[in-house]
C-alpha cells in the first residue's frame, strides 16, 4: 500500500533555506483564482449570478504534494522569471540550484532505515505549498487556454477548485485537466439538487443562477468543539464559541436566522454548554473585542504558561495590571500527542542536541552538569579529548613552566576539568545521562542553573547559578526536602519517577 510520509521539517538542515526561497516565490504569485479564506469566498460567491446552463462542479487533485513531478518545476520557474526576479537578486541560476537542493534534500528515518523522497516534494517542508501554488497556477493557465469556451466561475484553495461549467462540458473539462500531467489527476463532483459542498459551506445555486450559501460540515464530523467541562480557560472556550458562531451565521446566506441559531444550539449542547449560557449567547450575538490594542510603540511580548485551574487565572490578572504589555498564553500538558503510540524512530540520546546532561566521578558522589546545543555525543568527545590531555600532562611527570601551564589553563575550562585535578579524579562519560531537552536554545541556560540547584553534590561554580532569581529559593528547598523524605523512605516505598536520580528518561522541568 503506497505511503505518504508526513516530516516535521522543522531544524531539517535546508528548513530555513526553504523558507527563504518560499518567501521570494510567495511574493511573485499575484493569482487571479487563489481564495484568501473562507470568509472572503463567501462574500465573494454571494455576488456571481451565473450564466444559464452552467452548473457548479468541483475539482480536486489527487495527492498533489507528492504527484509533482520535479522535472517541471524549473520550467515553471523559468516562465515566472519576470515576476520572480523584482523580489531577489539572486540570478537565475543559482535560484534554480537552491530550489532544487530544498527539494531533493527531503528523507526521514523509519525502524533504523534512512529514506530518501525521489519523487513529488515533501510533505512537511515550507516550500512545498507554494511550488504546489505554482504549479495549480501554471496549470490553470494552461487549462483557460486550450479550452473554447469561457470559464465564468474558476476558484481554487490549495488544490481545490469550484467551477461554473455546462452540464455537457465537464467530462471534456476534466480530461483537458487530467492531460496536463499524467501524474497530477482530478477528480470531480457536479452539483446535487443544486447543491454543492465546497470548504466548510454548502453553495446553493437559486432559479435566477445566483448562489447562496450555508455553513457545512461533513458527514464524518463529530461536532466536537471544545467542550465546556474540559479544563481550559472560561475565555478560550468563549473565543471558540465566538469563533463557531461567526462561522456559522455568516456563512449562512440561504437560511433563516432562526435556522442557524438552531444548528448553533445543537453543537453548544452537544458540548455540554448549559442553556442559560446558550440562550445568552445566541441572544446577544457575537461578542466582540473591548480590548484596546497596544500602540505601535508599545512592544508586545509574548509568553505561555502552564495552566493550574484559578491559579493560571489569578497570575494572568496580576501579570496584566503589572505588565499590560505581556501577552500570556495558556499551555496544556493533557494533548493529543500523549494519548497515542509515538511511531517515529527514536532519536539516539548521544545524538540529540539542546540538552541538559549529567556527568557522575568514578571516584566520588559529585556530578557534574553541562548544557549542550549540538548533539551531545560531539559535546561528550569535547570533554574526553580535554581528559586525555590532562592525563598526558600528569603522566609525564614534568615539572616545567610549560605543563604546569596547561594544567591551570584546563582548570579553568570546566568544573569538570577542575574538580579532576584537585581531587584527582576521572568522572565516567560512558554514564552520561540526559535530564532536560529544549528546542529553544534561551531556555537551555535556566534549565541548566535550576538542574544544579536541584541535584546534590555538584561541582558546577558559583557563577553558573548566580542569575537565577532568590523567588525560586522557596521551590528548590521544597523539592530538596520532598527529595530527602523519599530518600530515608525508599526502602520500603518506591521512589517515584520524578524523583529518580538515576533514571534514564527525561526529568520532567
Amino acid at each position: 500500500m503506497p505511503l505518504r510520509p508526513v516530516v516535521s521539517n522543522i531544524g531539517a538542515p535546508t528548513y530555513m533555506l526553504s523558507k527563504y526561497v518560499g518567501r521570494i516565490l510567495q511574493s511573485s504569485i499575484n493569482s487571479n483564482y487563489n481564495i484568501r479564506d473562507s470568509f472572503s469566498f463567501c462574500t465573494f460567491i454571494n455576488s456571481v449570478r451565473l450564466p444559464e446552463n452552467h452548473i457548479l462542479v468541483s475539482f480536486d487533485v489527487i495527492s498533489l504534494f507528492t504527484c509533482i513531478p520535479r522535472d517541471m518545476i524549473p520550467g515553471i520557474i523559468i516562465e515566472r522569471w519576470e515576476e520572480i526576479k523584482k523580489h531577489t537578486q539572486i540570478n537565475l541560476d543559482l535560484f534554480l540550484e537552491i530550489v532544487n537542493f530544498c527539494l531533493e534534500c527531503s528523507y526521514f528515518s523509519y525502524r533504523g532505515n534512512y529514506y530518501k523522497q525521489i519523487f513529488g516534494t515533501a510533505m512537511g517542508s515550507p516550500l512545498s505549498p507554494i511550488i504546489a501554488d505554482l504549479v495549480m497556477e501554471s496549470l490553470l493557465d494552461n487549462v483557460v487556454s486550450r479550452l473554447n469556451f469561457p470559464i465564468p466561475l474558476i476558484k481554487k484553495y490549495v488544490d481545490d477548485l469550484v467551477l461554473a461549467l455546462p452540464p455537457d462540458k465537464v467530462v471534456e473539462v476534466m480530461n483537458v485537466f487530467n492531460s496536463f500531467n499524467e501524474n497530477i489527476q482530478f477528480t470531480y463532483e457536479m452539483e446535487e439538487n443544486g447543491r454543492l459542498p465546497f470548504l466548510d459551506m454548502v453553495l446553493v445555486r437559486q432559479q435566477d443562477q445566483t448562489i447562496r450559501t450555508e455553513w457545512y460540515s461533513k458527514p464524518m464530523s463529530s461536532g466536537r468543539l471544545l467542550d465546556f467541562l474540559s479544563a481550559h480557560p472560561l475565555h478560550l472556550k468563549m473565543n471558540t464559541v465566538n469563533n463557531f458562531m461567526r462561522r456559522v451565521r455568516e456563512f449562512t446566506t440561504n437560511l433563516s436566522n432562526e435556522a442557524a441559531d438552531n444548528t448553533i444550539d445543537v453543537i453548544l449542547k452537544l458540548n455540554h454548554y448549559p442553556a442559560p449560557l446558550r440562550h445568552r449567547l445566541l441572544n446577544r450575538g457575537i461578542a466582540r473585542r473591548t480590548n484596546t490594542p497596544p500602540s505601535d510603540e508599545t512592544q508586545v511580548v509574548y509568553k505561555s504558561m502552564l495552566f493550574v485551574n484559578d491559579l493560571t487565572q489569578r497570575l494572568s490578572k496580576s501579570l496584566k495590571a503589572a505588565l499590560p504589555n505581556v501577552v500570556l498564553a495558556a499551555r496544556y500538558e493533557k494533548t493529543t500527542k500523549r494519548l497515542y503510540t509515538n511511531t517515529k524512530d527514536v532519536i539516539p540520546p548521544e545524538m540529540r542536541n539542546n540538552v541538559i546532561y549529567r556527568i557522575p566521578c568514578n571516584d566520588c558522589a559529585a556530578r557534574y552538569v553541562g548544557l549542550t546545543t549540538t548533539q551531545l555525543k560531539k559535546r561528550i568527545s569535547g570533554h574526553r579529548s580535554t581528559i586525555n590531555q590532562l592525563e598526558e600532562l600528569v603522566t609525564s611527570n614534568s615539572d616545567s613552566p610549560t605543563t604546569k601551564f596547561e594544567i591551570e589553563r584546563l582548570r579553568e575550562k570546566t568544573a569538570l576539568l577542575q574538580h579532576s585535578i584537585d581531587e584527582q579524579h576521572r568522572f565516567n562519560l560512558e554514564k552520561t545521562q540526559i535530564l532536560d531537552q529544549h528546542r529553544r536554545q534561551t531556555a537551555l541556560p535556566i534549565l541548566e542553573v535550576c538542574h544544579i540547584l536541584n541535584t546534590p553534590n555538584t561541582i558546577n561554580k558559583r557563577s553558573d547559578i548566580e542569575c537565577l532569581s532568590s523567588m525560586y529559593a522557596g521551590i528548590f528547598h521544597t523539592l530538596h526536602t520532598k527529595r530527602s523524605e523519599v530518600t530515608n523512605t525508599a526502602t520500603i516505598t518506591e521512589i517515584p519517577n520524578s524523583y529518580q536520580n538515576e533514571s534514564n528518561h527525561v526529568v520532567p522541568t
